[in-house]
């Protein structure tokens, strides 16, 4: 049966840092829907995120991040102009996707040369990834194609006993996922409109291209 232990217990923030570390998955709130994560230092854990999703694996997962250093040690060909926006928007809801260096494993990025990643607001967040010593792969925690709930029961209803531990941090603050924007290009690209809109980044990343109509 699905634990769900309060997010605040040190206790079970212990846990689900043995549990990350072991190669298992867990369900924890974060600053915009509650996800499902896997320290990326251990494969299994990711398979298990696809595994307990139905999700395709062609389909890329978001890492969650603590610092800027661990930043520049998983992604390159990041200009200095987009670092400093960066900093001006970190902590926060939005995610960006970059190239990535070797250390990233495959699984994450369904192959591709690219990744995307964040440093979320979430104390919560922040504490589990310096905890595990490695960016956690997050992506949200349903079942692909279904509803996203917004209570850690819910959550643990749909997910049944596919996951090990959900830690209950209240209900999610949003029901949107993070803003996601491609800086791989030479000019930034707004891919997905979620929590943090394209009026506010755009006072950060002036140059933002909208997202293209198709």
């Amino acid at each position: 049966m699905t634990n769900i232990l309060p997010a605040d217990d040190e206790t079970a923030l212990n846990k689900a840092v043995d549990l990350l570390k072991s190669g298992d998955v867990v369900v924890f709130p974060t600053d915009t829907i509650y996800g499902i994560g896997a320290s990326i230092a251990n494969e299994s854990g990711i398979n298990k995120i696809f595994t307990v999703k139905s999700r395709s694996p062609d389909k890329p997962i978001i890492l969650h991040l603590k610092t800027f250093e661990q930043f520049q040690q998983i992604v390159r060909e990041v200009p200095d102009s987009v670092i400093q926006s960066l900093r001006n928007i970190w902590p926060g809801a939005m995610s960006g996707v970059f190239f990535k260096k070797e250390i990233v494993p495959a699984c994450v990025t369904a192959g591709k040369e690219t990744v995307a990643v964040r440093i979320p607001k979430h104390k919560l967040c922040l504490e589990l990834v310096k905890r595990v010593g490695h960016p956690i792969a997050v992506t949200s925690a349903n079942i692909s194609s279904m509803k996203i709930q917004k209570t850690a029961r819910e959550i643990a209803e749909q997910l049944g006993e596919r996951v090990p531990l959900v830690l209950d941090g209240g209900p999610n603050p949003s029901q949107e996922a993070s803003t996601l924007v491609d800086f791989t290009g030479s000019t930034p690209q707004l891919l997905r409109e979620g929590v943090l809109p394209f009026s506010t980044l755009c006072q950060f990343i002036p140059n933002l291209a909208p997202i293209p109509d198709h």
